[in-house]
């Protein structure tokens, strides 16, 4: 049997929606917390004012594009993409200005590891569709995400397959994530600041390639900009899991973002095509896949 290893964001990729804002749910939910949310939304929305990025070169493909004999190769990767690489690590300190107002304001302590097991029991609804289906087919999971709690989580993959008619056990998962920390079964409020930006997930993705055996095939699967970095990563099968007909914006972001070119995008929009390859790897492969379903039958 072939050993498919499942490396993926969680929000948006394994969920239909962000979850942070679920998350947000919580410290109203389980303790008197007065600060209102909007708050920390507007905090995060003054860092990205006041906080200048690195300088970014778009599309990110543009050298394969130039040259698509120059195929992306684990020699090569940190050169073509050191400036994507350098941007996605000054985005850190917007990130990290939100975070550290959300210790302060102490938005998360108290809460425990029980309250969290119990809020994601009741929100397996946020799964998208064949997710389970697909976890079922890999050998193992990695979710490398910058969602906050790893509680959650592993939890709510627990509950869904629980209820779901899949028969035996699931495949084992680990999660990486920007984790709040739990002491004594409660949270502390601080975050462990793991998974951040899409270099850490990079770097996250890195680590796996390099401890796995080469009889096992890994995957990437991702919605969004913190995810071109791994899907790109070469000996990796990157995937970007959205629907031009659900998530037509998305996709033209994501994909611009990266320079696919017309071609490819045009077979993809077809409604007869859920899973279209871009040759820009020597090893692994870029995928623009639909659904969890079409990704389920890549590992056949």
């Amino acid at each position: 049997m072939s050993r498919h290893i499942l490396a993926t964001d969680f929000d948006e990729t394994i969920t239909n929606k962000d979850t942070i804002s679920t998350l947000a749910e919580l410290p109203y939910l389980y303790k008197s917390f007065s600060v209102p949310w909007t708050h920390f939304v507007d905090t995060y929305k003054q860092g990205c004012r006041n906080i200048e990025p690195a300088s970014r070169m778009l599309p990110i493909l543009e050298p394969w594009i130039h040259n698509p004999k120059q195929l992306i190769t684990a020699t090569n990767f940190d050169r073509l993409f050191q400036s994507e690489i350098e941007f996605q690590k000054s985005l850190r300190p917007i990130e990290l200005n939100s975070i550290r107002e959300l210790e302060k304001k102490e938005a998360f302590s108290g809460i425990t590891v029980k309250n969290i097991q119990e809020f994601s029991r009741n929100r397996t609804f946020l799964l998208r569709d064949g997710f389970l289906e697909a976890w079922k087919a890999v050998t193992e999971v990695r979710v490398l995400s910058v969602n906050w709690s790893e509680i959650f989580i592993q939890s709510l993959l627990e509950s869904a397959a629980e209820q779901s008619s899949l028969e035996g056990p699931m495949p084992p998962v680990q999660v990486a994530c920007n984790n709040l920390i739990a002491e004594d079964g409660k949270l502390s409020g601080k975050f462990d600041k793991a998974v951040v930006t899409g270099v850490d997930k990079l770097e996250n993705l890195k680590k796996l390639v390099l401890n796995s055996t080469q009889t096992a095939t890994i995957w990437y699967v991702g919605d969004s900009e913190t995810d071109i970095l791994p899907i790109l990563y070469p000996g990796v099968n990157g995937v970007v899991l959205l629907d031009p007909a659900e998530n037509a914006k998305k996709l033209t972001k994501v994909t611009s973002c990266m320079g696919v070119p017309d071609e490819y995008l045009n077979k993809f929009a077809a409604q007869k095509l859920d899973i279209v390859e871009v040759p820009c790897k020597k090893t692994g492969a870029l995928y623009l896949v639909k659904n969890w379903r079409a990704f389920a039958r890549l590992l056949r």
